[in-house]
C-alpha cells in the first residue's frame, strides 16, 4: 500500500504484505482513538536532533524546499552533514530490523543540495532584549552558536584565527568528501543573518580575552589545532609530517609532493583522510594502527572506502623509534602489540609484546594520532582536567572540541545549539536545566530548537514523547526493500584528484528512499484508520491534514488503532 498520498475519487482499497488476523475488536463505548505521537529512536540518536521522520515525508511528496527548511531548525549545515556525519541515525533506524535501513544521510544531503538555491526564510525572532555575544571559533560549533543565537535575536561578533571560517570543515576534510563549494554556501547563508566576523585575529594575541569580556556572553570554541606528538626519536626527522599539518596544506591547494611510498600513523578520521589524501598524490599507502580493526575509531565508510581504494592496512604495531637511512628513506621500527583488558575509556589496552619488533621502509611518515586544543589563552579557572568547564555565571560557555564530547562536526553542531539556548537562558534569567528537560530529544542528549522557539514565545511546552520501538510498528503494512546507495565515482577516476567520491540520488532514488522511512510515532496520512473504520466516523481533513473522529457515534472497537502502521492512534478511556 502507498503509505504517502491522499485518498482520490478512484477505487483505493488498503492492502496489507500479511494475515490481518491480529485485527480485533471489542471494548465496545468506553474507549475512543486518540492521537499520541512518540519520538523516533533515528531522531533521539541524532546529536543535532533532526526532525528525520518529518523531512523525509515532505521529501516523499516532493516537498524539498520545506523539507529543508525544517532541518535548518535545527542544523544549519545539513548539506556538510549529509556528507561527513558518521550517521548514527542509520544505526538505530527502525527498519534496519525489518530489511535495511533508510538512507537518513544521503536524503539529508539531496534535500541540502536541490533546494539549496531557493530563498530561505530565516527571520530571527523579535527579541527587544538582544544582547552582544563574542564567539572564539568559526569551526562547526562556533558557527551554529553564531547561527542560533541570531534565530533568537541575539547578534553575534566571532573571532576566528585562520583567513577563512570553517574550522576542520575547511582545513580538515579533503575536497573528496566535502567540496568546498558546499561548506561556503552553507557558511554564506549563516554569515547574512546578523552576525560579524572577523578573521586571522588570535585570541591572547590580536585581542586579549578581558576584551571578550566586554560583551554580554562569550562562548569558546577554539577547536583541537595542536597534532599529538609520538614522543619517539626520529620525529623531528625532515620527512616526518603532523596529520593536519598535511590535510592543511592540500585544503589550502598548496603543492604538496610525496614519494613512492607513505606510512600513515593512527586509525581515526583524520588517519583515514591523511591516507586517503596520499594516495591521490600518487604514493603506497600503509596505514599503522596499535589495536585492530574492529576497533578503529574512523568511521566505518571511510576505512570500507580506503581499502577499496588501495590503501594496506598493519594492526597491532606501534612506532618506537624512526631513523634516516643513507638512501634517504625512512626506516620505521614498530614494535608488535596485543590487546588485554581495558584502558580507562572502555577500549581494549594494546600492550607490547616482549622482543617482538618490526622494520617499515618508507619515503614519507604521517603522524595522525590524535589533536589537542590549545587552552593557553584561556583563564584556569574555565578549565577543569584540560577541558573548558564554562562558567554560566559569568555567561562565559564553551563547545566544540573543547569540552567532554566526542570529536565529530555534528557533535559540534549540537553543543553550538545548546550553547546559544543557553546563554539565551542566562542572559534572560531563567533556569536552564529546568528547560533543557521539556526541550530534550529522547535521552541521548539532543535537544529541538524548534521546541525551544515555541516555548519561548508562548508558553507550551511538549509533552515528553516515549520513544517508539521496533515491535509498535505494524509492518503488515511495508513492503520488503534494499535501501538505496548511493553511486560513486569510478575506480579508474576517484584516484585522480579531489573530486567528490559519492555521487547525489536521482531524483527517483531519492523519492523512493525517503518512501522507505516507517514515519515512526508520527502520522504521514496513509488514511489507513479511514479506510478500515467499520462504522464510517472517521473523516479527513485534507486541507489541515487531520483526522475528525465522532466520537458520539465511535463504538470503541480499535480497528483505528490496529491498523495504524506506526502506533499513533491508541485507545484511551473517556468519561
Amino acid at each position: 500500500m502507498n503509505t504517502n498520498h491522499e485518498p482520490s475519487s478512484e477505487y483505493v482499497i488498503p492492502i496489507s504484505f500479511g494475515s490481518t488476523e491480529i485485527i480485533e475488536t471489542g471494548n465496545w463505548g468506553f474507549l475512543k482513538p486518540q492521537t499520541s505521537f512518540m519520538t523516533a529512536p533515528c531522531q533521539e540518536s541524532c546529536p543535532a536532533g533532526n526532525p528525520i521522520p518529518q523531512f523525509l515525508y515532505l521529501a516523499t511528496d516532493g516537498r524539498y524546499h520545506e523539507a529543508l527548511q525544517i532541518l535548518l531548525r535545527e542544523n544549519p549545515f545539513p548539506g556538510v552533514c549529509g556528507r561527513v556525519c558518521f550517521h548514527p541515525c542509520e544505526t538505530d533506524c527502525n527498519r534496519a530490523q525489518y530489511d535495511e535501513p533508510v538512507s537518513i544521510r544521503s536524503m539529508e544531503r539531496y534535500v541540502s543540495d536541490v533546494a539549496a538555491n531557493q530563498p530561505l526564510n530565516l527571520k530571527p525572532v523579535r527579541n527587544e532584549g538582544s544582547k552582544r555575544v563574542a564567539i572564539v571559533g568559526a569551526g562547526p560549533a562556533g558557527l551554529s552558536c553564531a547561527y542560533f543565537l541570531s534565530l533568537l535575536g541575539h547578534p553575534s561578533t566571532i573571532f576566528e584565527s585562520q583567513k577563512e571560517p570553517g574550522g576542520v570543515m575547511r582545513w580538515g576534510i579533503p575536497g573528496y568528501r566535502l567540496p568546498k563549494s558546499i561548506l561556503r554556501k552553507e557558511i554564506q547563508r549563516i554569515l547574512c543573518l546578523p552576525i560579524q566576523i572577523k578573521t586571522n585575529i588570535i585570541v591572547g594575541e590580536d585581542i586579549s580575552f578581558d576584551e571578550l569580556t566586554q560583551f554580554d556572553a562569550v562562548f569558546l570554541s577554539p577547536g583541537a589545532g595542536l597534532n599529538t606528538s609520538l614522543s619517539i626519536e626520529g620525529e623531528d626527522l625532515k620527512q616526518v609530517w603532523m596529520g593536519q599539518d598535511f590535510l592543511g596544506r592540500i585544503n589550502s591547494k598548496e603543492k604538496v609532493t610525496l614519494g613512492k611510498e607513505c606510512i600513515v600513523i593512527g586509525g581515526g578520521n583524520t588517519a583515514m583522510d591523511v591516507a586517503r589524501s596520499a594516495l591521490r598524490l600518487g604514493s603506497k599507502v600503509t596505514v599503522a594502527y596499535r589495536r585492530t580493526k574492529g576497533e578503529m575509531p574512523a568511521i566505518r565508510d571511510e576505512i570500507i572506502e580506503a581499502e577499496e581504494e588501495g590503501v594496506r592496512f598493519e594492526f597491532l604495531i606501534q612506532p618506537v623509534k624512526i631513523n634516516r637511512l643513507q638512501n634517504k628513506k625512512l626506516a620505521v621500527t614498530f614494535q608488535r602489540m596485543k590487546l588485554s583488558g581495558l584502558d580507562p575509556s572502555g577500549r581494549p589496552k594494546p600492550i607490547p609484546v616482549k622482543r617482538k619488533f618490526i622494520t617499515m621502509e618508507t619515503d614519507q611518515l604521517i603522524t595522525a594520532v590524535g589533536e589537542q586544543v590549545d587552552l593557553s589563552w584561556i583563564p584556569q579557572d574555565l578549565i577543569k582536567n584540560g577541558l573548558i568547564e564554562g562558567n554560566p555565571s559569568s555567561k562565559i560557555f564553551g563547545g566544540g572540541d573543547a569540552i567532554d564530547q566526542p570529536r565529530t562536526v555534528v557533535h559540534a553542531i549540537s553543543s553550538g545549539k545548546k550553547a546559544a539556548i543557553s546563554i539565551d537562558l542566562c542572559l534572560r534569567g531563567e533556569s536552564v536545566n529546568q528547560v533543557f528537560s521539556k526541550i530534550k530529544v529522547g535521552n541521548k542528549g539532543a535537544v529541538s530548537m524548534g521546541a525551544y522557539l515555541k516555548g519561548r514565545e508562548d508558553g507550551e511546552w511538549p509533552e515528553e514523547q516515549r520513544i517508539i520501538t521496533y515491535e509498535q510498528i505494524n509492518t503488515l503494512y511495508f513492503e520488503s526493500s534494499r535501501r538505496v546507495r548511493m553511486r560513486k565515482r569510478s575506480d579508474d577516476k576517484r584516484l585522480k584528484g579531489f573530486s567528490e567520491v559519492n555521487l547525489s540520488f536521482t531524483s527517483k532514488e531519492a523519492h523512493f528512499s525517503a518512501s522507505r522511512c516507517f514515519s515512526c510515532g508520527t502520522c504521514n496520512y496513509c488514511y489507513n484508520c479511514y479506510f478500515f473504520c467499520p462504522e464510517g466516523v472517521i473523516s479527513l481533513d485534507p486541507v489541515q491534514r487531520r483526522r475528525i473522529v465522532d466520537f458520539e457515534h465511535c463504538k470503541g472497537c480499535g480497528t483505528c488503532a490496529k491498523v495504524c502502521p506506526k502506533s499513533v492512534v491508541v485507545m484511551k478511556e473517556v468519561g
